[in-house]
């Protein structure tokens, strides 16, 4: 795949999913400037605004976009790449902006904050997308997986202490869920 093709379903995602994304950092924003100093928050709302950006991908969506995709000669693993692109990007900018808010109120270990929340965040959200091609029970599967994930990773930073031990489990959770996701794709491929 190009990175002209690439860039072109990230920025028609990007501009078809606007107000989604700007909700999102509205509401990661707020919760950064009033919640109490704990990475719950981070992890878990974020977790949250990226699980229900990547269900915005769902097929059906916005038919449109869905019909110039399936058009065009991309292979099902560089579509899956280029589309959980933009559920990623704009939960990484959600995380962005909770901890934007919280350097505004003067809390402490933001930069921590930044880094667990990002790992967490990203491997739910990509666990989350391969919701968007199921129904039923399977769906609600995945979606309660990428919950999963977002607990297992603040389980192994509050309870364990070990931010090395997560941020490897993210990556890991993470690199699965996209294959997971460009298999998944490969098979409707019509290529």
């Amino acid at each position: 795949m190009t990175a002209r093709a690439l860039f072109a379903i990230l920025r028609a995602r990007l501009y078809a999913q606007r107000r989604i994304i700007f909700y999102a950092c509205a509401a990661a924003f707020v919760a950064g400037l009033f919640e109490p100093a704990s990475i719950a928050a981070p992890i878990f709302l974020c977790s949250l605004l990226g699980i229900a950006i990547a269900l915005a991908q769902s097929p059906g969506l916005q038919p449109h976009l869905d019909w110039c995709e399936q058009s065009a000669p991309l292979f099902g693993r560089h579509l899956a790449r280029a589309k959980a692109l933009v559920p990623s990007l704009a939960a990484a900018l959600a995380v962005l902006v909770f901890a934007c808010g919280e350097a505004l109120r003067g809390a402490s270990g933001v930069g921590v904050t930044l880094t667990v929340a990002l790992a967490a965040v990203i491997a739910a959200t990509l666990t989350a997308l391969s919701a968007t091609i199921r129904r039923g029970w399977s769906r609600v599967l995945y979606i309660v997986l990428a919950a999963l994930v977002s607990g297992a990773a603040y389980a192994l930073v509050a309870a364990a202490h070990s931010v090395l031990g997560q941020i490897s489990f993210c990556a890991i959770v993470a690199f699965l869920a996209l294959r997971q996701y460009g298999e998944a794709l490969r098979r409707y491929d019509p290529i």
